[in-house]
């Protein structure tokens, strides 16, 4: 299970950030699960709310960026490319601020705490320990770049100095060490892997690929549940087909893009791994349609069967960038719901989301989240970088048996994280437009470009 994640430097993340999945009460109607070595919980699901461009997304990319970092640092980056990082640029030097995360899960039964300072250059810090009796016990801590850094600590066993010897000042040890098939590191990497998984625009095409392994499968448990899936969104849908690439078109595609690449030009062209086909029955028969025939709201859907129906049934945590873009708030409800819901969550999977929408925090969603389930992200005013803090920062009188009305707070500005919409300029703009200002003449304006002499007066630019 997914634990805690913290991150400094990263993107619109400036300072210190952290996010728990810890809960703060007990409550037997969710799908909370005990974190092993404590008295504690972990809640099923965590709902991150702000305004645009407050760093939401930050948040999911952070952690996507901290396991894509465990996946490649030593199979795929550029041994002399330093860390491809994202630090936080509205400061003044920006590559002298180090990046760190660090993340608290928990793997057959046993709680881990991971994290890695980076620079621009390399590996800086990198940490592992574990917590086999509720009691800290050190795996290995690494103070620089190269493997003189190293230190072990006596629970770790394997082949340490060999793993060592591997080590390049932009790989992680646990990368190198999973590559070298070490036992735990090993086991750990593939929760990287299998466990924690991401979805967004960007890999659409690979949740769109899990889908259709689905399909092909010989387990018809899991076409039975994809074709469910399918028909609970109630979206005329009936079931998927798919049919196999056309070689040559794939052939001919990977011929173009070499001869590109050796021409010095870096270009990728994708090729459909597979033509997937929806099928629809209406009162006059059975039709189908291709998926890029379809609504953007059903591909989405399609797209997010194969991960959800993943996380369900084996238990992994799913980090989702937008739930709510393109979907209606009911779907969207109740695939939060899949995961709060005991019934349906039996292997104690995670769900991770940022989300606009409103009113999954309301009285009349099918789905209830607790105040230890929800989180929001603003800018702040000083320095531009984005805070992320949880709804329990706020006081309620209310009673805590009362099921709290967060979404009437929330949109009263009750908790902030909401954009500041400035009515005087609004007023302004309507001045300009309606006083002549912005035409239709179709003119080019370029800001800080002069005007040449005699050109005609083209719109006015707004600024501040």
């Amino acid at each position: 299970m997914l634990l805690r994640f913290q991150v400094a430097n990263h993107a619109s993340i400036r300072d210190e950030q952290e996010i728990t999945f810890v809960a703060g009460d007990d409550r037997p109607q969710r799908a909370q699960r005990p974190v092993p070595g404590t008295r504690l919980a972990a809640v099923p699901v965590a709902a991150v709310y702000g305004a645009n461009a407050s760093g939401k997304s930050n948040v999911v990319s952070a952690l996507a960026w901290m396991r894509r970092a465990v996946l490649d640092s030593f199979r795929h980056w550029d041994p002399a490319g330093g860390v491809p990082r994202r630090p936080f640029r509205l400061r003044q030097d920006p590559g002298a601020h180090p990046s760190t995360y660090e993340l608290d899960f928990a793997v057959d039964g046993v709680r881990y705490e991971f994290g890695f300072t980076v620079d621009d250059a390399g590996i800086r810090e990198e940490w592992l320990a574990c917590f086999p009796e509720g009691k800290r016990r050190k795996l290995y801590t690494r103070t620089g770049p190269g493997p003189d850094s190293l230190t072990f600590g006596r629970s770790l066993a394997g082949r340490r100095k060999t793993i060592s010897e591997l080590l390049r000042s932009n790989s992680l040890y646990l990368s190198v060490a999973a590559a070298q098939n070490h036992e735990l590191l090993g086991r750990l990497h593939r929760w990287f892997r299998d466990d924690l998984r991401t979805a967004s625009d960007q890999d659409y095409r690979a949740r769109l690929t899990y889908t259709v392994g689905l399909l092909r499968s010989g387990d018809e448990r899991s076409r039975d549940a994809l074709v469910n899936l399918l028909r609970f969104s109630d979206l005329g849908v009936t079931r998927l087909e798919f049919h196999e690439p056309d070689e040559r078109l794939l052939d001919e595609t990977k011929r173009i893009q070499a001869a590109l690449n050796d021409a010095g030009v870096p270009f990728r062209l994708d090729a459909p791994e597979h033509d997937v086909r929806v099928r629809h029955r209406t009162e006059g028969g059975t039709f189908t349609l291709e998926l890029d025939e379809e609504s953007s709201g059903t591909r989405t859907w399609i797209g997010m069967l194969g991960p959800v129906l993943l996380a369900l049934g084996s238990g992994g945590a799913l980090v989702v960038d937008e739930l709510d873009a393109r979907l209606h708030p009911y779907l969207a409800d109740a695939l939060v719901g899949m995961f709060q819901s005991p019934d349906v969550n039996r292997k104690g999977a995670q769900l991770l989301f940022t989300t606009h929408e409103a009113s999954l925090l309301g009285n009349n969603a099918r789905t209830q989240l607790f105040r230890d389930q929800v989180w929001f992200t603003e800018k702040d005013p000083d320095t531009l970088g984005t805070r992320l803090f949880p709804i329990t920062d706020f006081h309620v009188r209310d009673s805590p048996d009362a099921k709290d009305n967060l979404e009437k707070r929330y949109l009263s500005g009750r908790y902030g994280a909401l954009p500041f919409l400035d009515d005087e300029l609004l007023r302004r703009m309507a001045d300009d437009i309606a006083s002549g200002g912005v035409s239709g003449a179709g003119q080019a304006v370029e800001a800080g470009r002069p005007k040449a002499a005699g050109a005609a007066q083209g719109p006015r630019l707004l600024r501040g």
